[in-house]
């Protein structure tokens, strides 16, 4: 709910509070005194475009900010945190849109700079906008599909519609990537075997390079590695006084001594550990010895090995690792492509199923609105005739959209389908006897078109309409006697929401909760909006004004004051025996 709007600084407004309660609120005053420009404010909360223009003469800025309760609206904060707002524990959202003289313009929510994309997405579901020139959903694609369904309880069925679909999505995807895969598959496929072979034959292994490496440099140098090692033996462990007897000696003589000395005691502990490393050390040497290899026979076996593994690191680009990883995806490409066959039909038969699922729910779909459309066309004709609209008469027209070439086929005849079936459909309207019917944004004019629409509205039971409703002088070319069944539907609206009305008819002003009106005044030499709660005499005042004429300020005016009050009686009574 719209707990308050705030306009500062826009056009002819100072600023001023529009404070609102739940139900019906109607809005008057003379012509040019500027109701509009409070439609025009709230639109701006809903992302339209703000023209610096509005900024008031003399200042740099104007704004609009709304503040909405939305403590008893679960499904709208849902909504909001889905796009990224998230209210406190008071469930309070602020909306705010500065328009600048100079710089850029902002918007706020919650008191946070954001994007004027994010309120053209949050504003839509909090408040809407009526009005002649904003009738334009009439003609929109998906509306009369929407009222329909809605009117025919179609939900459980369009949403299996849109399974089926997005499931026909999915295997159609499935089968074109398997396709695209196979078409690349048959050009690449001689070139990936003969890579795979040429690999294969390698037998490359990881880490094998590196020990090619060590076994070279052996086989090069083993005349020279055999004399050193063996020298450095003999010197441990071989002749006369070698390191190793030399050293024992030494630890010998030490162990006599270390009691005495803590510096002694540390020196033999090195000592100690220095024999039992020379004594591995002798031992790694004489398992070099024997190990050692001479004979020089495979030296070019050796060579002829690393020079594969350099010339395949070279050729391919890669190392010994990814080598041996680019082997084995080719391995899994060419398995693969010895399935393609298989996979494609797999895949055609589930796409085929798919195809016939889909077409078979979308003609389920397609019957159901046939069936019911003209018991709906019936029921919004009476529901709307008494809105000014006599010789009203309604027809939705449910026709497949053929396509020709289409794999899918609805009622056996090829067609588009969407999530939303295969159905075009549109709403004709004849609205006076003896002439065509046609498409209601063709045949309606402005006043006509706003009437249809507030009365489809009132039909819908729809969670997704917003919960504040603006509607901009709807009664135009309405006689005060038809106003009273627009104003009660108003007032159905109200009953589940907010609705603001902009009139000048008296017989509407009657039926509001609220009377707002809005005139201009003079302060300073400055022009400005001002907004007057009406009560009591004040209200009848206004009605009695907008019943005509000039004569109800004078004397003589009693008794047109006392038809607007009967007029206020009667509306009010009439708005409580709707309910």
């Amino acid at each position: 709910m719209l707990l308050e709007l705030r306009i500062g600084h826009l056009a002819l407004v100072d600023e001023i509070t529009l404070r609102l309660g739940p139900g019906l609120t109607v809005l008057t005053g003379e012509t040019g005194a500027g109701k509009s420009l409070i439609a025009g404010a709230m639109s701006l909360l809903c992302g339209e475009k703000a023209d610096k223009d509005l900024v008031r003469q003399g200042e740099e800025m104007a704004y609009v900010e709304g503040v909405f309760d939305l403590n008893g609206d679960p499904q709208r904060r849902r909504e909001l945190a889905r796009a990224g707002v998230h209210l406190g524990t008071d469930h309070i959202l602020v909306l705010r849109r500065e328009i600048r003289r100079q710089g850029r313009s902002r918007v706020l929510i919650n008191g946070l700079v954001t994007s004027l994309t994010l309120l053209q997405n949050i504003g839509p579901r909090l408040l809407a906008i009526q009005s002649q020139d904003q009738q334009r959903e009439l003609a929109a694609a998906d509306f009369a599909r929407h009222f329909l369904d809605s009117q025919l309880g179609t939900d459980e069925l369009v949403a299996e519609v849109r399974r089926q679909w997005q499931h026909h999505q999915q295997c159609l995807e499935a089968y074109l990537a398997r396709e695209r895969e196979d078409a690349v598959a048959q050009e690449q496929l001689s070139l990936w075997e003969y890579q795979y072979d040429e690999l294969a034959r390698a037998c490359l292994q990881e880490g094998e390079e590196e020990q090619l490496v060590d076994n070279l440099a052996l086989k090069r140098h083993a005349s020279s590695l055999q004399e050193g090692a063996a020298h450095a033996c003999q010197l441990l462990s071989e002749g006369e006084q070698t390191v190793r007897e030399k050293l024992g000696r030494s630890i010998t003589t030490l162990q006599l001594l270390a009691d005495k000395s803590r510096q002694l005691k540390e020196v033999l502990t090195s000592l100690q550990e220095a024999e039992t490393i020379l004594a591995d050390a002798a031992a790694e040497l004489v398992k070099f010895l024997a190990d050692l290899d001479l004979d020089p026979a495979d030296l070019e076996e050796l060579e002829e090995r690393k020079a594969l593994y350099e010339e395949l690191r070279r050729k391919y680009r890669r190392d010994t690792v990814e080598l041996l990883s680019y082997q084995q995806l080719l391995g899994e490409r060419i398995e693969r492509q010895r399935t393609a066959a298989t996979d494609l039909a797999t895949l055609d038969q589930d796409l085929a199923t798919a195809r016939s699922t889909l077409g078979r729910i979308a003609e389920e779909l397609h019957e159901r609105r046939v069936r019911g459309s003209g018991q709906v066309a019936a029921r919004a004709a009476s529901q709307l005739r008494p809105l000014a609209l006599p010789h009203l008469e309604l027809q939705f027209r449910v026709n497949l959209r053929e396509k020709e070439g289409s794999s899918l086929t609805v009622c056996d005849r090829s067609c588009q389908v969407s999530p939303h079936g295969g159905d075009q459909v549109e709403l004709y309207v004849r609205t006076n006897p003896g002439e065509r019917m046609g498409p209601v944004a063709a045949i309606a004019s402005g006043g006509e078109r706003s009437r249809i629409h507030l009365g489809l509205t009132a039909m819908q039971q729809d969670s997704t309409r917003a919960p504040l409703l603006l509607f901009d002088e709807i009664d135009a070319g309405l006689g005060m006697d038809a106003a009273p069944p627009v104003a009660a539907l108003l007032s159905q609206l109200a009953a589940r929401g907010q609705v603001i009305c902009i009139t000048h008819l008296p017989t509407m002003a009657v039926y509001g909760t609220c009377h707002l009106k809005v005139s201009k005044q003079v302060h300073s030499g400055r022009t400005e909006l001002t907004l007057t709660l009406l009560e009591g005499a004040d209200r009848i005042d206004e009605i009695a004004r907008l019943l005509g004429g000039e004569g109800w300020q004078s004397e003589d005016g009693t008794s047109q004051r006392a038809y607007a009050e009967e007029l206020l009686r009667s509306g009010q009574l009439a708005k409580r025996a709707q309910f």
